[in-house]
């Protein structure tokens, strides 16, 4: 789905605003995985022989970490016209999103298993995990552990997009023959070389990482080198949000060619999403929304 009745210049214009964004994130998000993303929980259990609440920030750097690499694997991709691939990776950004914001709004010492010992041990085969159950290798001992789906993570605003966005994401992370026509030519044969929704794709790119931004840097008592620095990212959230706001509402108003079920319901779900960035998941507040 595309704004496709807009003309090339003006499509060309939205697509390089949005890969300015990116760069302007990736320079801010790079720089703070450099002055700000150290191991407050595992420095301060060394010292006590406890794990804390320090943990949760371990947990958030990490993810932030993460998908900081992955923007900029995203802006190759973007370069190199793999929209498919881009949707892919952009939906394990968005779990990230969604755990990130889970484990700092719902905290207890278990989520600690859950987000990060536990899987630790699991990778490391000394815990094994089958059907649903945690078990001690060598003790056999059961592990008390969850593992969360990324539906039993959403919370606020996001639920309302969530079921949407997330399927439409997994049908590229699958070879779902929904998304047949991304490989198909005008003569409908196969092709590896066409580049479908460009503009599309970009603003959710900038919709997921916007969030994650705003949850893990832009929070109240988070330090910064210095007051410039704060600022700076600050306003990127607000310009970064303020765009994606109204690419949402002309997405969320326009009828493409598809059939009107469909149409009616991505319609909907641009809405929810353009809604959800009114909500503040960090400490930006939203006073500029309309």
């Amino acid at each position: 789905m595309e704004l496709i009745n807009l003309k090339k210049e003006e499509m060309d214009n939205l697509i390089s605003t949005c890969d300015k964004f990116i760069n302007r994130y990736l320079l801010r998000g790079t720089y703070f995985v450099e002055y700000a993303c150290f191991q407050y929980g595992k420095h301060n259990a060394l010292m006590s022989g406890e794990p804390d609440a320090h943990f949760i920030s371990d947990f958030q750097y990490f993810v932030f970490t993460k998908c900081t690499k992955s923007l900029s694997a995203i802006r190759m991709m973007l370069r190199n016209g793999y929209m498919e691939d881009v949707l892919i990776l952009l939906r394990t950004m968005f779990e990230g999103y969604l755990a990130s914001r889970y484990i700092d709004e719902n905290y207890d010492i278990q989520l600690l298993n859950d987000f990060l010992f536990v899987p630790q041990l699991i990778a490391h085969r000394k815990v094994i995990y089958q059907d649903g159950v945690a078990l001690n290798r060598e003790s056999k001992e059961i592990i008390d552990f969850i593992q969360r789906d990324p539906s039993k993570l959403k919370l606020g605003k996001d639920k309302a997009y969530f079921t949407d966005l997330y399927a439409y994401m997994c049908n590229y992370a699958h070879c779902n023959y929904s998304i047949l026509i991304c490989y198909l030519d005008e003569h409908e044969s196969f092709t590896c070389t066409k580049k479908t929704n460009d503009l599309l794709v970009r603003v959710l790119v900038l919709f997921v990482y916007t969030k994650i931004f705003e949850n893990i840097v832009t929070v109240e008592g988070e330090d910064f080198p210095d007051t410039r620095t704060e600022k700076e990212c600050y306003k990127l959230v607000k310009e970064a949000t303020l765009y994606v706001y109204n690419q949402l509402e002309y997405f969320s108003k326009y009828d493409s060619d598809v059939n009107p079920e469909l149409n009616k319901h991505m319609k909907k779900m641009f809405k929810d999403m353009k809604n959800s960035l009114k909500e503040e998941v960090g400490s930006v507040k939203k006073d500029f929304l309309k």
